[in-house]
C-alpha cells in the first residue's frame, strides 16, 4: 500500500541514496568564475529541498490519507532528483564551453537585456538538431518543499542547440528567440498582449464569431472547451511571436535572415499546436523590421532575399487552415502592433540602432573584404553590428539568394573571423569600462 511504512522506507533510502551519489560526482563541484554557479546552486537546492521534506516524515500513527500523500510527495521529489542527472552535463559545458566564444558573449548580452541583469546562462550542445531553453528548471520542488528557503537568487538558464553548429555564427540570432521564453515569461508579456486585444472590440467579435463556428461544426462540445482550446492556442502562438519580436529588436535583420535558413527547411505554411505558420512569422517580422526602418537597408544589401522573404510572407494562405488559426493568424496580423509595442518596451534602449549599425556594419564588410579581423580602424565596433556586417559580406560573396545563404553557413573562416572579432569587441568593451 502507498504510504505504508515499507513504501515510505523504501522512498526515503532512494531519495538519499540518490542525492549523496549525485552530490558526490565531480561536475557538481565548484566553478570557476560565475557562469554556471547560479545553476549548480539552484541544483543544491534542489537537494536541500527534497531533504528537507525527508525530514518530515509523519507519524505512525497519522492517517492513510497523510501517509498516502506524503508517499506521492515523496516519488514527486525522487523524480525531479534524477532528473536533475541533465544538470551534469549542463555544468560540464559551463566549464568548457564548445560554442564560439564570440556568439556566446553576445548571448549572453542579450540574455542580460531580454531576461534581466541576474541571470545565469549555460549554453549545452545538443545531439539532436533543434535549439531550445529551459529556465529555473527544478523550481517547483524547490518552492513545494514546506519551510524551505532557496539559497539561489539568479535565475539560471540553460540553453541547449544543434551540437554541429556550434561554429555556424550566422544562425546564432536563433539564440534570442530562445531567450526570448524566459524574458516572456518572467515579464508576463503574453498576459499584456491578451489584455490589450481583449480591449479590442473587433477582436472580441471575431473571437466570438469563430465560437459560433466552431460550435456548428462540433455541436456537442461545450462553449467553454472550444473557448479554452482557441485562447489556449492563442497564448501558445503569441509566446513564439513575442519571442521573434524581442530578438529582431536586439538583432535586427540578422535573425530575420537566420530564422528563415533554420525553420523554412522544416515547414511552410503549416500551423502547429504551440506555432504559428512561418508563413506568418515571417510577415510579421518583415512588417516589425518595415516599422522599425530596416527595409532600405534589407533592400540595398540582399534585394533578392528581401524579395524572396516578401514571397513567403505574402503567401499567409489560410484557405485549409481550421476556424481557430484563420480567426488567430487575422487578428495578429491586423494588431501586429502590439507585439511591436511590447517587445520595443521590454528591449528599451537596447534595441539596435539602424543607422549607427549598418554604417558599423559596412566598416565590418570593409574590413572583410581584405581579411582583416572586422573589430573597427578608430573604433570598436558593437557584437551586434559585427554580427549584421558578417552576414552582409555573406552575401556578397556567396550570392543575394537563398542558397547563397546554405553556402555561407559552410563558410567555416567567415564565421570564425566575425566570432573572433565579437570576441574581442567584447574584451575591449570591457577593458574600456573598467578603466
Amino acid at each position: 500500500m502507498a504510504g505504508s511504512p515499507y513504501d515510505l522506507d523504501l522512498l526515503l533510502a532512494v531519495a538519499r541514496e540518490e542525492i549523496e551519489h549525485l552530490r558526490a560526482d565531480p561536475r557538481l563541484g565548484e566553478v570557476q568564475g560565475t557562469r554556471g554557479e547560479a545553476l549548480r546552486e539552484h541544483v543544491l537546492d534542489l537537494y536541500a529541498a527534497v531533504e528537507t521534506r525527508l525530514e518530515n516524515r509523519p507519524a505512525s500513527t497519522a492517517s492513510a490519507q497523510v501517509r498516502d500523500a506524503y508517499a506521492r510527495s515523496l516519488r514527486e521529489a525522487i523524480i525531479a532528483v534524477q532528473s536533475s542527472h541533465a544538470a551534469l552535463p549542463w555544468l560540464a559545458a559551463s566549464r568548457s564551453p564548445r560554442l564560439n566564444l564570440g556568439s556566446l558573449y553576445l548571448t549572453e548580452e542579450c540574455a542580460r537585456t531580454l531576461v534581466g541583469s541576474e541571470v545565469d546562462l549555460v549554453v549545452v550542445p545538443n545531439d539532436r538538431f533543434m535549439y531550445s531553453v529551459v529556465s529555473w528548471p527544478f523550481l517547483p520542488v524547490v518552492q513545494g518543499a514546506p519551510g524551505y528557503v532557496a539559497a539561489t537568487a539568479r535565475r539560471p538558464i540553460v540553453l541547449n542547440y544543434p551540437l554541429s553548429d556550434s561554429n555556424r555564427l550566422l544562425l546564432h540570432p536563433v539564440f534570442a528567440h530562445e531567450l526570448g521564453h524566459p524574458s516572456v515569461q518572467e515579464h508576463r508579456l503574453v498576459e499584456a498582449a491578451e489584455q490589450e486585444l481583449a480591449a479590442d472590440a473587433e477582436f472580441v467579435i471575431a473571437f466570438h464569431q469563430t465560437i459560433a463556428t466552431l460550435q456548428d461544426q462540433f455541436p456537442h462540445a461545450p462553449e467553454s472547451e472550444l473557448s479554452g482550446l482557441v485562447r489556449r492556442r492563442l497564448r501558445f502562438w503569441l509566446e513564439e511571436l513575442l519571442c521573434d519580436h524581442l530578438a529582431l529588436d536586439f538583432l535586427g535583420p540578422a535573425f530575420l535572415w537566420a530564422f528563415s535558413q533554420f525553420v523554412m527547411p522544416l515547414s511552410y505554411n503549416r500551423p502547429a499546436d504551440k506555432h504559428p505558420p512561418n508563413t506568418l512569422r515571417i510577415q510579421l517580422g518583415l512588417l516589425h523590421l518595415t516599422d522599425r526602418g530596416w527595409r532600405p537597408y534589407m533592400e540595398t544589401v540582399a534585394p533578392q532575399v528581401t524579395g524572396w522573404l516578401d514571397e513567403i510572407a505574402a503567401d499567409t494562405n489560410t484557405q485549409a487552415f481550421g476556424p481557430a488559426e484563420i480567426f488567430i493568424c487575422s487578428q495578429l496580423s491586423r494588431r501586429s502592433d502590439v507585439l511591436r509595442s511590447l517587445a520595443a518596451e521590454r528591449v528599451g534602449t537596447e534595441q539596435l540602432d539602424v543607422d549607427e549599425a549598418e554604417r558599423e556594419a559596412a566598416q565590418a564588410v570593409e574590413l572583410l573584404q581584405e581579411l582583416i579581423l572586422p573589430i573597427g580602424l578608430d573604433d570598436t565596433l558593437t557584437s551586434r553590428a559585427i554580427l549584421m556586417g558578417g552576414w552582409q559580406f555573406a552575401f556578397q560573396k556567396h550570392g543575394d539568394s537563398s542558397g547563397g545563404m546554405v553556402r555561407a553557413l559552410r563558410d567555416v573562416a567567415l564565421q570564425e573571423l566575425v566570432g573572433k572579432a565579437m570576441e574581442m569587441s567584447t574584451v575591449s568593451t570591457a577593458w574600456k569600462q573598467s578603466v
